[in-house]
């Protein structure tokens, strides 16, 4: 039976990864956090690639519970009951890429601003294209316009910078210095992104599949 509690069923919400991290669905955890296994309800991609995954990395959307590997030990229908093999650290969460398209700003901390195209998006930082020259170790502004609650402006520090295409850089960055508000808007907007390229994928015509019989 799922649980309900104050939050719904959002907090129930969780990714489903192979163990080379590449996404397979999305679901909602059935089985409360107490239970020996873990039981996913697949509510987007497709369950015979999790079914036939391996191990799977389960990453839910809500940060206070935990990210499990687990093994697939039965499955019904669109429902799959995992065997936990052992947590995930919260590096896995943080560092949980999505690929992105969107043009924002940075501004330097002297002031001003310089237009950028942003390539993809975690937790943990940034990826972006820029033809402004940012310097490596420094701290700039960087606006996310993505999230639900409006744009979010976040201290990163540049990385790394590796010249691209004639005048225009590729910059990886970190976030520095984030409160929890904003480590939760972020976190919602890369998983966010996540699942909507999950239904992108499942309406793709390159994506159609044949009927096949479904294993008990």
């Amino acid at each position: 039976m799922v649980s309900q509690n104050k939050k719904g069923r959002d907090d129930r919400v969780c990714l489903l990864l192979n163990k080379d991290s590449k996404l397979l669905a999305r679901g909602e955890i059935e089985s409360e956090p107490d239970d020996v296994n873990i039981i996913v309800h697949i509510t987007g991609g497709e369950t015979n690639d999790v079914a036939s995954a391996e191990a799977v990395q389960i990453i839910p959307t809500d940060h206070q519970l935990p990210s499990i590997m687990g093994q697939v030990i039965f499955r019904r229908g669109n429902r799959i009951t995992f065997e936990p093999m052992r947590k995930i650290g919260e590096a896995m969460r943080q560092n949980f890429r999505m690929q992105v398209d969107f043009s924002s700003f940075v501004y330097p901390k002297g002031g001003g601003r310089a237009p950028i195209r942003a390539l993809d998006l975690s937790c943990g930082g940034i990826a972006m294209y820029s033809a402004a020259v940012f310097n490596v170790g420094e701290v700039y502004e960087v606006v996310v316009p993505i999230v639900s609650e409006g744009p979010l402006i976040l201290d990163c520090e540049i990385l790394r910078a590796s010249p691209y295409n004639g005048p225009i850089w590729l910059y990886a960055a970190k976030f520095v210095d984030l409160i929890d508000d904003q480590e939760t808007l972020l976190r919602e907007a890369v998983f966010q992104a996540q699942l909507e390229s999950i239904k992108l994928r499942k309406k793709s015509p390159g994506n159609v599949k044949g009927n096949s019989k479904a294993r008990k």
